[in-house]
């Protein structure tokens, strides 16, 4: 069957083959993408309508789809009116227990002159809680720290009661933190104390830069180690975000120190270096129109999706290294906390000795993934049940990986269309795929495992262009 599906004014042949779906050659005006063309006011419009066609044109020229991913071009970076001053004109002093008021005077001071920078030279300084105001930056100079107040003395420490973040940009526009300084978070007694409290009720801990209804916001350049918590929450109702040459780096087995969280649309996350205890990078509920490029993720859950997984779409990822990961690509949710994910690329990525290179599983927390896809018989669809369709991966290279993979559905709504284009995996074990409508390997995608199958179950799957047992290409 052909049918032609219209975006705006453009329209693209289709023809579907056993239930999966490939481009053609355009019905009307051409197009090769993916996803949906840019309007000429900049949106693009996901809603498509679709008529069937008796169209008999030749399939003999199907050919891979080019992808429109450069909104990141879009997301505004800040502009710091120019002036400085020093945390020391203030009173800051590397002899100080607590540098916080200093500190927050000086971020004051620049706001009412209409802003400018605050620089924080060599030296390391004690400081608690603070917070940013619009069109002001925070400099670090080279071999400048901020260490966070220990656990014992940190405002708020010790209950279950929210607790500040060490640096809120919450409520600005126009706000950069730069440099080539480190934040220290102190992490060891947060994480000690969580852990003991965690069976009754967990004492709050808090992350290291956290922001909600922020805009026009950019983290470059600085180190983020030893958080309590997360590292860097981008979280509610904000826009333009840029977060580029950041490392990040705390212990693997540090509790819930996720690298960097997203719930929000615009986000660039460029050349950044991520080690953590839990996932490297996390995009949930609402994150739209991001690009993250150029990063090497170490230790940690992965550059994962969820586990809210709803209104999430538009998401590129490109040119990133993966090295002892327990996931590469990971998205993951449940049917109580989820909705629609789609057009998601993934391309020119590599990975070493991650467990899961690719874990796309709509059953979370792991504990409650059946023990055969035959076992769950589904449920019915609700407004959280996971709708998750038009993912590719493309250009990957996976040496030493335990297993091949898992992509496994919910069956009462299958996963569809996902592309695997000259993806390479090497590994131990083979990979489960279970409930899938539509998957195609293509351009000599393989899968080479060291025992066993390539594929170790395929339950209620649509699957085309690699030998399920071999893991050749066909």
């Amino acid at each position: 069957m052909i049918k032609i599906l219209q975006f705006g004014y453009k329209c693209l042949r289709v023809v579907f083959v056993g239930g999966l779906a490939l481009l053609l050659s355009s019905g009307c005006k051409r197009n090769d993408s993916l996803f949906p063309v840019v309007a000429s006011n900049g949106i693009h419009t996901l809603k498509s309508t679709g008529v069937d066609t008796t169209d008999s044109s030749s399939i003999a020229d199907i050919k891979v789809p080019s992808f429109e991913t450069d909104w990141g071009k879009s997301v505004k970076t800040p502009a710091i009116p120019s002036g400085s001053l020093s945390i020391m004109e203030y009173g800051a002093d590397t002899l100080k227990s607590d540098n916080s008021v200093a500190i927050q005077a000086a971020i004051d001071a620049a706001g009412k002159n209409g802003g400018g920078t605050v620089q924080i030279p060599k030296g390391n300084f004690r400081c608690g809680p603070i917070r940013l105001v619009s069109n002001v930056g925070l400099h670090f100079e080279k071999n400048a720290q901020l260490t966070v107040l220990s656990y014992a003395d940190y405002p708020g420490s010790g209950t279950a009661n929210s607790v500040e973040p060490f640096i809120d940009l919450s409520n600005t526009t126009n706000v950069l933190i730069d440099g080539a300084g480190t934040i220290n978070g102190q992490g060891a007694d947060w994480w000690a104390a969580y852990r003991a409290t965690k069976a009754t009720a967990a004492i709050a801990r808090p992350p290291m830069i956290a922001f909600d209804k922020a805009s026009i916001i950019e983290i470059a350049g600085i180190t983020i180690k030893n958080a309590p918590n997360g590292h860097i929450s981008i979280h509610k109702e904000n826009t333009n975000i840029t977060i580029s040459d950041v490392t990040i780096d705390s212990p693997e087995d540090s509790p819930n120190t996720d690298g960097i969280d997203v719930w929000t649309p615009y986000v660039n996350i460029y050349d950044c270096t991520i080690s953590c205890g839990d996932d490297n990078i996390a995009m949930n509920n609402n994150t739209k129109y991001v690009t993250i490029s150029g990063c090497a993720f170490g230790a940690g859950h992965g550059l994962s999706i969820g586990s809210y997984t709803a209104n999430i779409d538009h998401i590129y990822v490109n040119n990133c290294s993966f090295n002892g990961t327990d996931n590469g690509i990971h998205i993951k949710s449940s049917r109580e906390r989820s909705g629609e994910v789609g057009y998601l690329v993934y391309e020119n990525l590599t990975m070493e000795k991650v467990k899961y290179p690719v874990n796309i599983c709509e059953y979370y927390p792991d504990n409650t993934i059946p023990s055969t896809a035959s076992s769950d018989p589904g449920a019915a669809i609700t407004a959280t049940t996971p709708v998750w369709k038009n993912i590719v991966l493309k250009n990957i290279l996976v040496n030493s990986a335990d297993y091949a993979g898992m992509v496994w559905a919910v069956p009462e709504l299958p996963l569809k269309n996902i592309i695997f284009d000259s993806v390479r995996i090497n590994a131990n074990a083979g990979m489960k795929f279970n409930n899938i409508d539509s998957a195609a390997f293509i351009h000599g995608s393989s899968i080479s495992v060291s025992s066993g199958a390539a594929f170790t179950s395929t339950y209620h799957s649509n699957i085309s262009g690699i030998n399920l047992l071999t893991g050749a290409q066909e």
